[in-house]
């Protein structure tokens, strides 16, 4: 019989767990000591007491199996990631999954060919749909081949599709443009007529606006088609996501940053969107807990928040980018329309701590852009 003393009681739940603990160490490498010590030392002190040298061992025995069997649990679970077929697309799933990884969740990679990546012989916002990135993708969650999917967040709708959860938003990377040339240092020093390459409307409007003087052409392909494309002379500059070629380790002989306050980022340019069914309520939180991150979560809920009130699509000359720090958010819009070069620009700071604040003040920044477009 135990003792039912509550302090006798204890020392001797303790004596047995020592027992164990020595039993463990002679039977278990040390790797998996630790979650069987766990699973024991949660037993009632009552339990523990009263075990004797051979049920104790018993007892060992039976959490060792518990602790192999969810590991060999984890270790079999697995996922479908939905993901574009270029190098960036699959280098950013490929991040996204091998965080998944170490929550004991392995990936398999779903290619999908989208829209935008189908059709190369026209500018994006010719093509008739703001979804050319994402449509065919979310299609694959939908249908049940896929279980989540990676998308670059600026690629995304400012109102996701009914029956899908952004479950997660990665730390962004860096959000801004960046000045590519094989031969010119900088985008000051383009001579009068260089040719600019960027499918960008916001791109193309923020840097006319600055140099009317030079030549913007559309390019199309993926990061590293448009860095030979640029090798080859077919543009004596060209502009590119800074995220991209970090992610990729890629750069031009001259690769030059612009400011964020020079060229306004995309919304949600740098950072990626983890995307499930709405109903798929445990893995969006594995895929939230293993991969979000809450800064960038707040300034992107204030980025799209702006595009949703505007209505604005993801082709829209339309740069909107947040930073937040020590509490603070800093949120940045411009506008220009191209046809008038009407140039719009709006800043807000204010104290962000929760999403609703960060969407109230998206929403805001919207507000004073449309008055600004009401008064134009």
């Amino acid at each position: 019989m135990p003792p039912t003393d509550p302090s006798l009681q204890n020392a001797a739940a303790a004596r047995t767990l020592e027992r164990m603990r020595t039993y463990i160490e002679t039977v278990l490498p040390q790797h998996e000591r630790a979650a069987v010590m766990r699973d024991l030392a949660s037993l009632p002190a009552d339990l523990l007491a009263s075990l004797n040298p051979v049920h104790a061992e018993h007892e060992v025995e039976a959490a060792i199996a518990r602790a192999r069997s969810e590991t060999i649990e984890a270790a079999t679970r697995s996922a479908v990631c939905a993901t574009r077929g270029s190098a960036l697309a699959l280098t950013q799933s490929r991040m996204v999954a091998a965080r998944l990884a170490e929550r004991g969740m392995a990936s398999v990679m779903l290619t999908v060919s989208t829209t935008g990546d189908r059709v190369q012989d026209r500018p994006i916002a010719a093509i008739g749909s703001e979804n050319v990135w994402v449509k065919e993708i979310e299609s694959a969650l939908l249908d049940g081949r896929a279980d989540y999917a990676v998308h670059s967040c600026k690629d995304l709708p400012g109102t996701l599709t009914d029956g899908m959860l952004l479950a997660a938003i990665t730390a962004r990377e860096d959000a801004r443009d960046a000045f590519c040339s094989e031969r010119f240092t900088g985008f000051d020093e383009l001579p009068n007529g260089a040719i600019v390459g960027t499918s960008s409307p916001r791109r193309r409007a923020q840097l006319r606006v600055q140099r009317p003087d030079l030549q913007f052409q559309d390019i199309r392909g993926n990061v590293d088609t448009r860095l030979r494309k640029l090798r080859d002379g077919n543009y004596d500059a060209i502009v590119l996501a800074m995220a991209g070629l970090n992610r990729l380790g890629l750069r031009a002989r001259h690769t030059i940053p612009f400011a964020t306050d020079r060229l306004v980022p995309s919304v949600a340019q740098g950072a990626l969107a983890v995307e499930t069914r709405a109903s798929d309520t445990a893995l969006a939180e594995t895929l939230r807990t293993a991969c979000n991150d809450v800064p960038t979560e707040l300034c992107v809920a204030a980025e799209r928040a702006a595009l949703r009130a505007l209505r604005a699509g993801c082709n829209a000359p339309l740069g909107i980018h947040a930073q937040l720090a020590g509490g603070v958010m800093r949120m940045d819009a411009s506008y220009v329309d191209e046809a008038t070069s009407l140039v719009l620009r709006e800043e807000f700071v204010e104290s962000v701590e929760t999403l609703e604040q960060a969407e109230f003040l998206g929403a805001r920044l919207a507000r004073a852009l449309a008055k600004g477009l009401e008064r134009a």
